[in-house]
Order: C-alpha cells, then structure tokens, then sequence
C-alpha cells in the first residue's frame, strides 16, 4: 500500500522510465542479434563498397531514411521522459498549491472555513540541527511532527541559519530549506504511522543526527490531539 500521495507519482514516473528502457532494450539487443547473424562473415563474403579505406572517402548506401528513423524514435521517446518528469515537478511544485483541508473539522477553524477554501499552512523551519514545526495555533514541536491521514497537508518550508533540505524519504519528497526564502511542498498521507524526517544538505558538524519523526494520525486522534495544544 502507497503511503502517500507523492510516492504513487514518482512510483509511475519510475515505471514509465522502466518500461520504455525495456522496450528500448528489447529492441536493440533484439536488433543487434539478427544482424550479428544476418551479416556473420562466411568464406564467400567480401568487404562492401562503404568499407572505410586508407585515402578513400567511402560511398553512400542510402542511411538517410535510417537515421531519419533513430532520430524520430529518439526524439519520441525523448519528449514522453521530458513531459512525464515535468508533469510529476509541476504537480507537486505548483505555483499555486492546493487547498489545505487538514483543519476541517477543528473546532478552532470550522467556524471560519468552509470546504474548498485554503487552510493555514504549516510552518517547516531547519535549525542546526533540528527541525521545528510550527502550527496555525502558534503550537511548536521540535523534531516530531503530527498530521492527519488523508489530508491535503501544505508546507511552507525555510531555514533559520544555514542550508538544509527538507525531506521525507518514505515519501519521496523533499525541497530545500534556505535562509530567507521559503519553498512550498505537499502531500497526501495515506497510510498510519511513523516515517522518518531528514536533512539532505550537508550543514554541519551535526547533520548526520538532524533527524525528526512525522506521526501520520487517524483524523479523531489529530483533532483530540491538536485541541489539547491551545
């Protein structure tokens, strides 16, 4: 079972990559054979009029339609990886992220937001060498994070000192975490439990250890969970 929605993308993203370098492969070493006994050297055979020669430009057999066909396939092929990968990046990277809908049902916020309209996001900042998550209730946690399953959760993600890069490996996710500027990511847990935070950028003398715990929680325990922070 996929634990987020970001997983399920780069999962079909990688197996498009697969099947095409399969069929490629296929083709080519399938290719490479039929001609490797198609034109074997026997007693009888001679050298074609092409065969390259000291002080001669040798002639042309026509290869033009030859490569006009490698070159299409190639480009095909080409274009299918460039716009896949770009549609995975322009999903999970949107100028325009979607709406949040992680707060729905929080006694904090039902009154004032209705489905389909933006929540507060969450607030991500890397520290040396620790993580700290900030809340719309202005509740922080350092280096464990709790979100609702099933829920569309926005991050807006920065740094207080160095470079970091934030990321969820479970999920296949992760931006940089850089001193004035702030990167927008988001996901869709599915799937209950505890998966592991890390820093991908090396910032110090202890990034090794800057490491904190996203806690994926069934919706009621969140909402008793999140009450209890006021």
């Amino acid at each position: 079972m996929a634990v987020s929605n970001t997983q399920v993308i780069f999962d079909n993203l990688y197996g498009i990559f697969t099947d095409l370098a399969l069929v490629v492969g296929v083709i080519v070493f399938a290719l490479m054979a039929y001609l490797i006994i198609r034109y074997r050297a026997k007693k009888s055979s001679s050298d074609p009029e092409d065969t390259p020669r000291l002080g001669r430009i040798p002639t042309s057999r026509g290869h033009g339609r030859n490569v006009l066909i490698t070159v299409t396939l190639s480009t095909v092929l080409l274009a299918v990886l460039i716009i896949t990968s770009f549609a995975a990046v322009d999903t999970l990277f949107p100028n325009s992220p979607p709406n949040a809908t992680w707060c729905y049902g929080i006694a904090a916020y039902n009154q004032t937001q209705a489905a389909g309209q933006s929540c507060p996001r969450l607030d991500v900042t890397g520290h040396q060498w620790y993580w700290v998550f900030r809340y719309p209730n202005n509740h922080e946690d350092n280096n464990f994070f709790r979100v609702p399953a099933n829920a569309t959760i926005v991050l807006d993600v920065t740094s207080a000192d160095v470079f970091h890069d934030f990321g969820i490996i479970q999920f296949k996710i992760k931006t940089d975490a850089i001193h004035g500027r702030t990167n927008t990511i988001w996901f869709i847990p599915y799937k209950t439990g505890n998966f592991t935070i890390q820093c991908f950028e090396l910032c110090g003398t202890g990034h090794v250890g800057m490491i904190a715990t996203l806690a994926v929680m069934p919706v009621s325990d969140f909402q008793l969970w999140y009450s209890s922070t006021k």
